[in-house]
């Protein structure tokens, strides 16, 4: 099987990001986004923003079934209001010929869905969807995970420290081979980090992969550039067949691609 992590960047890059997918279409089995718009509206753009983005990928994507879970709405990637629907979150696609068993979400900060926070999206909700599926005799749980971007600096605080250990105690509960994938938004050397480490595999480490955020993120070149945000992490009852991450011009965000059985 294959699976795809990304952070879309909101659609940004719109059209090199819809090439990506459809590359993929026939080829992936799972994708995983992070920072999906999605509108009952008209809009199709605000400013340089796809807000049908989840609309969009749906149908290039129809032989999937789509888990869309928001953390805010009516609200621009600057935390500013909009006069139209608008929502923001996480969007697992999966192919209709894969046994579903469950689908859950769960909220690691903050309860629901959100219309007013703080320009620096230190209250933004966090949460991760958990999706569990049978393929040949076996159970497996892919969870997609997009973790607080406050501070920017993606070191240590009380509260992604306290985020990696819901998930690790969300995942002591569920039996089966498990995959979690998403931005986290933190640096290798951290004890958030650590704490998954424990019990997970992570395959950025294992695969020597030296960065996680492209040539399109606003800081590549500066001095305050950081390669990492993204990770792949499994528990070692999967067989990891191929682990990559290329180096593509879609996101301020790499691709992260695993196939595994």
């Amino acid at each position: 099987m294959k699976l795809i992590s990304l952070n879309t960047y909101g659609g940004k890059y719109f059209k090199p990001l819809i090439n990506f997918i459809r590359q993929f279409e026939s080829d992936i089995d799972i994708f995983c986004f992070q920072e999906v718009f999605s509108t009952t509206s008209n809009f199709k753009q605000f400013p340089e923003y796809r807000a049908n983005l989840l609309e969009e990928i749906s149908k290039i994507l129809p032989e999937f079934n789509y888990f869309f879970n928001p953390v805010m709405e009516e609200l621009d990637t600057y935390a500013n209001p909009v006069d139209f629907d608008l929502k923001h979150g996480l969007a697992i696609f999966v192919k209709k010929d894969i046994l579903l068993k469950n689908y859950q979400t769960f909220f690691l900060y903050k309860d629901s869905v959100v219309k007013i926070i703080k320009k620096d999206f230190s209250d933004i909700p966090v949460n991760i969807q958990l999706l569990s599926f049978i393929k040949k005799d076996t159970e497996f749980i892919v969870c997609n995970f997009h973790g607080t971007a406050y501070p920017g600096s993606k070191l240590d605080t009380s509260q992604r420290i306290e985020q990696s250990q819901k998930i690790m105690d969300l995942l002591k509960e569920k039996v089966g081979a498990k995959i979690v994938v998403g931005d986290f938004n933190l640096m290798p050397n951290t004890q958030s980090v650590n704490i998954l480490e424990k019990d997970l595999i992570n395959l950025i480490k294992e695969y020597n992969i030296d960065k996680t955020r492209s040539r399109l993120s606003p800081f590549y070149g500066k001095s305050d550039f950081q390669k990492f945000a993204d990770y792949t992490f499994v528990t070692n009852d999967v067989n990891v067949e191929k682990f990559e991450v290329p180096e593509v011009e879609i996101s301020d965000h790499l691709p992260m691609i695993l196939e595994f059985s």
